[in-house]
């Protein structure tokens, strides 16, 4: 027997995607380019004896966990402990992950094979199907740290669904094609995808002829969110559609009633902040979809296209970094009498009332020496985030976070209010993070699960420990850091994994600990891309306002591979281009992930992160045209530049031989030397 990854060009690819259709009656619907993308991203494991495929595990690589999708193994080959050899594997593979995690229905009896594998039950949720069957929430845990286990996101990918996809989930009648909008539905993926009613929907749907049908779907309709745009803004983003539709993209449209039903789907998605529409109508996907993306900045995507990329989507969906930077935001103290307009702020959704809202305001502003009320207006001067807070004792509470739900960059807000509250805390010596708000919305309670933010009496803390130091010392600081709050804080264990140690500097930022495994590069970038993606001034100060910079971003260099590993920390070498010489290390930042392809890829999956431009992305391809995106996060511009001569004389000290051409690992005592010489100045 043997277990193994599948190569996405060996003929096992196309056992294990015909085993996957033989049991879709409980696996789900997968398409084929769901299997080629997880051999292609090395997730997919196959179990062969005597060259038979007897099994396959298919997995992803969320975030620092391990998502089990499909765990099957062939009729013919059951109770030889194939599936315990899948999960094995999966762990020995990605052991430095905190565990995996699965959702199974509850109505498979499978909870004794499951115990068996050395799973857990955690916790029960209902599905989100038409049946609603229960689904059981498992994980098998890998025994890091215990405080880092459960940081998993809770950040769906929000997406306006068309006719023909809610007719897909729950229409009666039979439907050719739509095993691949009922993808959506799988146990692993129901939960992640957040599936959104447009009025064009409801009035679809209210046409129907049979009156029992319309009710039971009208029904069905209720059980999602339904958004609410403005019609008169959807008809102006409609008519601009329809006149740079024949201009620009050489659409005479409509060419049927149908098409106008299209586009005002698009349309109001867009006045509704939602950037996606799921459809399996090919002239909406592929004709219109460039126009609604132009016009709109909506996204027409394919039920499938979900499935293969629905962690990805996520992430952009959360990391808007390319509108943030085109917005012109400012960031300052709440003027008097602004009740009215900070009524956007209201959560409507947990039952908080205006009157207790606004009384709250009226404390809060009667206490200017207290706390410390602010906002944060978009271009247009709408108040797109307000928060209020005050220090204490050590601490920084802040007892008012909020962000505009209807604003279109809500959540990726809410990560960069935390980022710069963090921030805040670092400048400020203080070590403890307290959001008392007990109205937090969705957006801010899922970026502060991402962030670290543990529950403690009612309220959400971080700790944030601004120490470059081995695992010891940063036990002891976040340990006394806890004290002032009656935290408890795990003990931190020496060589730790990768993963965990990436979870560790996540949650407790700045935190750098030394002596885990963690690796750390030095990356050469032209001063040009690194004044674009870390807007510097000319003299590399950098930007006053926080804000200007996104949590995430995307480089680009050529698609040889110079060791990059997953996560990693990087150090950013500024060199010399035909205007500037610079020849500093500038920052540091998070190395999340590493992705090879074709260069138009590249930009159609991570255009969203901001500055590059297609020809960009080009001018670093190999002649086959591919092309390496570094995707990376949180980067701390050092007060203090790190000069060559000043780099060189400490890579001497720690005996390391500078590659300054390329990216280069560099061990983890030089790295030590150059982040806090950076931070000399602080």
């Amino acid at each position: 027997m043997r277990v193994q990854l599948v190569d996405p060009s060996h003929e096992l690819l196309d056992a294990v995607i015909q085993l996957g259709d033989r049991n879709r009656a409980t696996l789900g619907f997968l398409a084929g380019a769901a299997f080629e993308q997880a051999a292609h991203s090395r997730t997919l494991l196959a179990a062969t004896i005597r060259g038979k495929l007897a099994g396959y595990a298919l997995f992803a690589l969320p975030a620092q966990r391990i998502r089990l999708a499909h765990l099957c193994v062939d009729d013919r080959f059951k109770h030889r402990g194939i599936a315990r050899l899948l999960v094995d594997k999966i762990s020995e593979l990605h052991q430095d992950r905190s565990g995996i995690g699965l959702k199974c229905r509850r109505d498979y009896g499978l909870e004794p094979m499951w115990t068996a594998l050395g799973f857990e039950q955690t916790n029960e949720v209902d599905g989100r199907g038409a049946d609603r069957h229960p689904l059981v929430v498992w994980w098998r845990d890998h025994h890091h740290p215990n405080l880092f286990t459960d940081l998993e996101s809770t950040a769906q990918f929000r997406v306006a669904m068309d006719l023909n996809v809610f007719a897909d989930l729950y229409s009666r009648d039979p439907r050719s094609g739509r095993e691949e909008t009922q993808g959506l539905t799988a146990s692993w993926i129901e939960d992640m995808v957040d599936l959104l009613v447009l009025p064009t929907l409801v009035e679809e749907i209210g046409k129907l002829k049979d009156p029992a049908e319309r009710r039971r779907q009208l029904a069905l309709a209720s059980n999602h969110d339904r958004l609410h745009p403005d019609r008169a803004a959807a008809d102006v983003l409609v008519r601009e559609m329809l006149t740079r539709g024949k201009t620009e993209f050489g659409l005479d449209l409509p060419r049927e009633p149908n098409d106008l039903l299209d586009l005002r789907y698009v349309a109001e998605a867009s006045v509704s902040g939602v950037g996606y529409v799921v459809s399996r109508d090919n002239f909406l996907t592929s004709s219109i979809g460039p126009l609604a993306e132009a016009v709109c900045n909506v996204r027409v995507l394919r039920p499938s296209e979900i499935v293969v990329h629905v962690d990805e989507l996520i992430r952009a969906q959360a990391y808007q970094g390319r509108d943030l930077l085109g917005t012109s935001f400012s960031d300052g103290a709440v003027p008097a009498g602004q009740e009215e307009r900070l009524a956007v702020f209201l959560d409507q959704p947990s039952g908080e009332r205006k009157s207790s809202f606004h009384a709250r305001l009226r404390d809060l502003a009667s206490k200017p020496a207290t706390w410390d009320r602010r906002w944060i207006l978009d271009g247009d001067g709408r108040p797109a985030a307000l928060y209020c807070m005050r220090q204490q004792d050590g601490q920084m509470e802040v007892s008012l976070l909020r962000t505009a739900v209807s604003h279109p960059l809500a959540g990726t807000l809410a990560r960069q209010l935390l980022y710069l509250l963090k921030g805040m805390c670092r400048d400020q010596g203080i070590s403890v993070l307290r959001l008392s708000d007990p109205n937090l919305s969705k957006d801010i309670r899922t970026a502060a699960a991402e962030d670290g933010f543990q529950s403690h009496q009612d309220t959400l803390v971080a700790l944030v420990v601004d120490a470059c130091a081995d695992a010891s010392s940063i036990t002891d600081l976040a340990a006394q850091a806890g004290a002032l709050v009656g935290f408890d804080t795990p003990e931190l264990p020496a060589s730790m994994p990768a993963a965990a140690a990436y979870a560790v500097e996540r949650a407790w930022w700045p935190a750098k600990i030394t002596d885990a495994e963690l690796p750390s590069f030095l990356v050469p970038i032209w001063p040009l891309f690194a004044s674009d993606l870390f807007e510097f001034s000319p003299s590399l100060l950098p930007r006053n306002d926080r804000l200007g910079i996104s949590r995430q971003h995307v480089y680009y260099r050529a698609a040889r591979s110079a060791g990059e590993r997953v996560p990693a920390r990087i150090l950013w070498y500024a060199s010399s281009d035909k205007n500037r010489t610079v020849q500093q290390v500038i920052a540091c930042s998070r190395l999340d992930d590493t992705v090879v392809d074709q260069g138009r890829a590249l930009h159609a999956r991570f255009q969203h992160l901001g500055v590059w431009e297609r020809r960009h992305i080009d001018k670093a391809a190999n002649t086959e045209g591919l092309a390496r995106a570094l995707l990376f996060s949180d980067t701390e511009i050092f007060p203090r530049p790190i000069s060559l001569s000043r780099l060189r004389t400490l890579a001497d000290e720690h005996r390391h031989s500078l590659r300054l051409q390329s990216v280069s690992k560099i061990p983890p005592q030089l790295f030590s030397a150059l982040y806090r010489e950076g931070h000399i100045a602080r």
